[in-house]
This record gives structure tokens, sequence and C-alpha cells, in this order.
């Protein structure tokens, strides 16, 4: 039988290699999480550490984490002596033949001594544990999860780890407390001779495709002081820069690690090369661009912005200090990160191609406001083309819901779930170019921009699809459907809305420079927009409204990049300058037969819109007695009519 001799003599069987024991911290965590997902779909037994088991199976199901039958959840606490482990759960415990420790609050916030309870705590706990592990069975590895800022992992011409008496003062306690675990955790495997490594990541982001990046507390501290426009500046300048890495990259090295047969250790920081990446300045022009504010000029020096906000800016801000805490002019040795990539046959993907989605994911999520309760919430997150979607897999011909002004994809899940229950087929609701969580796009004009967006994401779905699109939505629906030349799109346009606008006050509005069209809208207050409904919606509109709504609009409208989106598309609609772009009137050009696979309902109560006058005759009309809003409102009866027309184009 094949045999591993470790140091202290303990023998590791291949037997115990292929059944492989996990216990894990930071299970629920953003990284965590992740490992979790991809470890569930190898073979590993899993013990995981949570202060809840209910609260940790919540968190797992909602990522995405399907097969629990092999999680096993410890009760325990990193803050606690002996972990707050029973004596039952620790032995439980002790039958790992490895450790990932990534546990640790991500807030870089921390007071001291919820710092040193939490990380140089958990540490001792945990190499304790260890310790015990591989005296009794032999650990076969240890691997430590932190921040790529520690300063441990280098070693003086004598071998011994550089030791940091003191650390930066502008490093936070959470930092600190990181760092000295670090130390104390190589010190403790060097001492008691088990495989220890260290994974470094840099500022997590999230995963492809999706760029869910669900810790605000890294780069979103960034954004959130873009947001606010107190970023005018480049911090340091171009020879700075912010290492950025997404989670699923990490967590494919820490299941990859956990995985290895004979782990030889080591010290890996998850970033790439200093020149092969953005440098302060390119990351905050590609940030401004994609958040729609101006982009920063000039430089300051670094300290001077942390002196700055150490002195009263952040009060003022809501911004803490730390949230350039991560911003370096430091090169990192990655030889071995780079080893351990060709290992794993891994290449380092350019996080500028990322950028995009992880900022409209952050913009979104830090304007957030909680939708009602009773939507749908087991949807599952995707992407098509550089836009965001939600929905849900299915057998058949997918839908894809576009939505109108003032909503996201957030608002259609009524109606998308609807479809769903009643067809059985994929369904998806896509954000709109700058709307919810998609990027804005790159083209110079407006109604063009959505809707070269919007073709180039339906080029990813083969076969016959039923796109529906609602509003200025339909408009782009219809537009994306002309571009592509297919035949295999059906057209479902729910109050199509192009140069069909009734004189009202945005038209007014419309003729306004962009900025200042753009202020009005942020300006506008929670009772303007529910009254705008109460004015335009049908009585049983009225009955099915929930105030949340409007919080959501007045809420998202505070992001620049949505507030932009809204404006550049309300000026093109009143602006008369549609043209050949008429998104609705070369429906009027189909032949019979094709133009009777297009589904136009509209909503008599609406004042805003007329129906349009030049649509093909041989378009199949519904009309319903509600306002504009109908299908966020009426989406059971939406979702019949469309179910219905569905039947007849088979």
């Amino acid at each position: 039988m094949n045999v591993h001799t470790t140091n202290m003599n303990q023998v590791i069987s291949e037997s115990d290699i292929a059944a492989t024991t996990i216990f894990m911290t930071g299970s629920t965590g953003f990284i965590g999480k992740e490992t979790v997902k991809q470890l569930t779909q190898g073979d590993a037994q899993l013990l995981l550490l949570v202060r809840s088991e209910q609260r940790a199976r919540t968190v797992l199901k909602a990522y995405g984490v399907k097969d629990i039958d092999r999680i096993t959840f410890i009760k325990g606490d990193l803050s606690m002596s002996g972990l707050g482990l029973t004596a039952a759960d620790r032995e439980c415990a002790l039958e790992a033949n490895v450790i990932i420790h990534a546990g640790g609050t991500m807030d870089v916030t921390l007071e001291r001594k919820v710092a040193e309870q939490i990380f140089m705590n958990g540490a001792r706990e945990v190499a304790q544990l260890a310790q015990e592990i591989h005296h009794t069975r032999g650990l076969r590895h240890f691997i430590h999860v932190v921040g790529y800022m520690s300063p441990y992992g280098e070693r003086n011409e004598q071998g011994n780890y550089l030791q940091v008496e003191h650390v930066d003062n502008n490093e936070s306690a959470y930092e600190e407390m990181k760092f000295h675990a670090d130390l104390h955790i190589r010190e403790h495997a060097e001492q008691h001779h088990y495989p220890l490594s260290v994974v470094n990541p840099s500022t997590v982001v999230g995963p492809r495709p999706t760029g869910e990046t669900q810790q605000t507390g890294g780069i979103g501290l960034l954004i959130q002081a873009i947001q606010k426009g107190l970023m005018p500046v480049v911090p340091g300048g171009s020879s700075y820069w912010l290492p950025l890495v997404e989670n699923d990259i990490v967590a494919q090295t820490l299941v990859f690690l956990s995985r290895e047969v004979a782990p030889v250790g080591g010290t890996y920081p998850l970033l790439a090369r200093k020149e092969d990446s953005p440098n302060m300045k390119e990351l905050l022009q590609l940030l401004a661009q994609q958040l729609d504010v101006p982009k920063p000029k000039g430089a300051v020096p670094l300290p001077w912005i942390q002196w700055i906000m150490k002195l009263g800016g952040s009060r003022i801000s809501g911004v803490p200090a730390e949230s350039v805490a991560f911003i370096t002019n430091r090169s990192f040795p990655v030889e071995e990160t780079e080893a351990l990539f060709t290992r794993m046959g891994q290449s380092w993907s350019d996080i500028r191609e990322q950028l995009p989605l992880v900022t409209a994911d952050l913009d979104y999520r830090l304007r957030y406001t909680p939708l009602p309760e009773g939507f749908p919430t087991d949807y599952i997150r995707s992407r098509s083309g550089n836009m965001a979607m939600l929905g849900w897999e299915g057998e058949g011909e997918p839908w894809i819901i576009v939505h109108g002004l003032l909503q996201s994809a957030d608002e259609m899940l009524p109606l998308g779930q609807q479809l769903r229950d009643r067809t059985g087929n994929p369904v998806w609701l896509i954000d709109l170019a700058g709307f919810g969580r998609s990027p804005v796009h790159q083209g110079d004009e407006a109604f063009e921009g959505q809707a070269d967006a919007l073709h180039t994401a339906l080029g990813e779905f083969e076969g016959p699809v039923k796109l529906v699109g609602h509003s200025i939505g339909a408009a782009i629906a219809a537009a994306a459907q002309m571009r592509s030349g297919r035949t295999d799109i059906r057209l479902g346009l729910l109050q199509p809305v192009a140069n069909n606008s009734n004189p009202n006050v945005l038209s007014g509005i419309s003729r306004l420079p962009r900025g200042v069209m753009r202020s009005l809208l942020r300006l506008r207050s929670e009772k303007g927009w529910n009254r705008m409904f109460s004015e335009y919606s049908s009585g049983e509109d009225k009955r099915g409204m929930d105030h949340t709504i409007a919080k959501r609009i007045r809420s998202s409208l505070q992001s620049p990049r949505i507030a932009g989106a809204h404006a550049d598309l309300l000026r093109w609609i009143h602006s008369g300058k549609q043209g050949s772009v008429n998104s609705l009137s070369w429906i009027k050009e189909w032949a019979d037969d094709r133009a009777k696979n297009v589904l136009v309902v509209w909503a008599k109560e609406d004042p805003e819109y007329h129906y349009p006058l030049d649509m093909n005759s041989q378009v199949k009309r519904i009309d319903v007695p509600y306002g504009h809003y109908f299908p966020t409102f009426q989406y059971k009866e939406t979702a019949a009519i469309l179910t219905e027309w569905a039947d007849t184009l088979r």
C-alpha cells in the first residue's frame, strides 16, 4: 500500500486521501458559499462550523447549493473558547483530514476588541484543532484564507518570517488582527509539522458570468464614494492599483488544494501581475464610465486622502476611511501562484471584462430596496451578452421578458413566475442596459444602443423564442428582432411605446439638457411617484398598488447610472426624432402570415400613449381595461393572455 509520511511519523494512507473530510469555517461568507457550492460537486464530506444551522441552510440554498447530503453542520463560534463546540461536536470535527479556515467577518470598520476575538481567537482555536487531528490521525492539509496585504509569507535571510511589530497606521484593526492570525497559524504549522497553504485573495468581486458581488465592503466602498461624487481625483495616481479577483477563482483554488494528494504548501497571492492589471487611473475611469459620473481629474497622494477622511470626511460622506485601505503601489510575488495555476490548468482572466457587470451589480445593490412581500425568491441569476437576467430554467421554447421605464427585471418577477408555472418553459427577465444590474451600453444613441445590446443578448439563444416587451421595452424588443433578421422570434408587445406619446409634462422636461432632466428624476419624491401611478392607473391597478414600488423607484433613481438611462430613453420617446428607427412601423410592411405571429396587448386606460397608428392590421390586438403598468399589477391575467397566444403559435 502506498503511504505518505509526515515529519511526526504519522501515516496517511491512500484510502484516507480518497475519503476526504473537510472541516471548514466561513462557509456562509462570500468566498465560503462559492467554495461549498463547488465542493458539493465532488466526493468530500463537509463539516461546516456555523453559528446557526437554520440560517446556514437558508443562505447556502439561496446561493444555489443543492446537494447537502454530504454536509454536517457543527454549531460553534470562532470568538469562543474551544470554538464553542460540545464534546460530541468536537469529536466530529476531529474526523477531518483537511481544514479550510476562511472564517471572519468582512467589515473593515470592526473595533479592535471584536476583531481580536474573531481573528486571533479563531486562529488559535482552529490551529489547536489542527494539532489534535495531526497528532491522532494525520492532518493532510491546512488551508488558510487571509487578505493579500498580509506581510507574512516573506522570509528574511535567516529563513524566518519577516516580523511586523506595528502595522502601518493606515491599516484598520480588521486588517491588523487578520495579519497576526496569519503569523500565528504559520508558526504553529511549522512547530507541529502539518502542511499549510496560505491563500491570499485580493479584493474579491463576483463570479462570471453575473458579477454578483454580495460582499459590499471591498470595492463596493470605492463605488459608493464615486456614486456620491466623493472621488473627483485619483488616489495615489497611476502608480497605485487595486488588485481584484473573482470569488469563483478563489473557490476553485481552495477546492484544488483540498484535493491535492501530497500538498507541498506555500503562499498564494490571488492577483494578476501589476503590469497586467488596470492602475487606479484606468480603474476609476472604467468605474466612472459605468456609473455615469464625471471621470476623476488629476491625482492626490494617498496619505492626503486618508488624512482628510480621518479628519471628518468619513462622517460627512458616510464612506469609511478604510475604503482606500486596499489601494497599494506594491507589486506582489506571484510565482508560486502561477505555478499553482499551471497545475490547476487555470489561466488568469482579465478583470476588465468583468468590471462592468460587477459595477452595475454593486451600484444596484447599494441602492436596493426590498421587493414587496410575496414576490418570487426562487429565481436564479444569469447573463446573456452584456445584459443581466433573472429567471428560471425549464423545458421547451424560452420566454424572454423586457421591462419598461421605472422598472427593472425584478418588477417582472410575478409575471415571469406565472409564465413558468403555466408553461414549464424557461423564463428569463432581462435588465435593459443601464437599468437594474446591467452595465450601460457603449453606443452613442440611447435607443440604438439598447436595441444593439438586446440583439447581442438574443444571439446567445438558439432556436425559437418568445420575446415579450413592455412599454419602451416592447419597442426595443421589436427593434432587436428586426436587427436579428430571425423568423423564429415571436413578438409579444405589451403597451408598446415609440413615437406614439400624447402631450404631457414629460414632453416639456425631455427638451431640457440631459443633466437637468436626470436631476429632476432623482429629485422627485416617493409621494410624487405614488401620485403618478394613481393618476395613470385604472381602479384595479390602484387596488394592486404596493407603496414599495414607488419607494424602489425613488431609491434606484438615486443612482446616476439608472437615472441617466431613464433620461436618455425619455428624451428619445418625446423627441419626435425616431424616424427610420421607429421600431413599430416596419411591422406594417411584414407579410400577413408573419405579422399574425405578433401580439399587442393594449391598456385602454393609459392616457400617456395612443395605439400606434401605423401598426400592421394583421397583428393580433387584445385590449384590457387597465393602465400603463398592467403587466406588473395584473400579472396573472397578462400571463394567461400570453400563454393562450403562445398556444396558437404551435
